[in-house]
């Protein structure tokens, strides 16, 4: 692999906060960057209602294993943009050691007719 074809990508996860009852959502706690190579990736999903979406985001691979483990949730920043991670993250293993991950962040919607 190229050294060169990693990309910084910094994680943080949501936060929010209970007040009077009400969930208030928080600044972002920061949880790391992560040298990642990134695979732009678009897909079509249809929604519970049956409306077709195009979604559109990255695909994210780590090499190795990491002492920060972005989840289902959480915050990335892909070339300039703040992404969410929507599925839970596969981790690669060979016997008992983890030798990479793959992480899927979304961007938007694209609506169909």
């Amino acid at each position: 692999m190229i050294p060169h074809d990693y990309e910084t990508i910094s994680v943080s996860r949501p936060s929010t906060r209970m007040e009077q009852g009400r969930i208030i959502e928080s600044d972002p706690i920061m949880l790391g960057m992560l040298g990642m190579i990134v695979q732009p990736v678009s897909m079509d999903r249809q929604t519970d209602t049956g409306r077709s979406v195009t979604v559109t985001g990255y695909d994210l691979y780590l090499r190795g294993d990491t002492t920060i483990r972005p989840q289902a949730g959480d915050l990335v920043d892909v070339r300039g943009e703040t992404l969410i991670i929507t599925q839970t993250p596969a981790a690669w293993r060979r016997g008992d050691r983890v030798i990479g991950w793959h992480w899927h962040c979304e961007r938007r919607e694209d609506r169909h007719g």
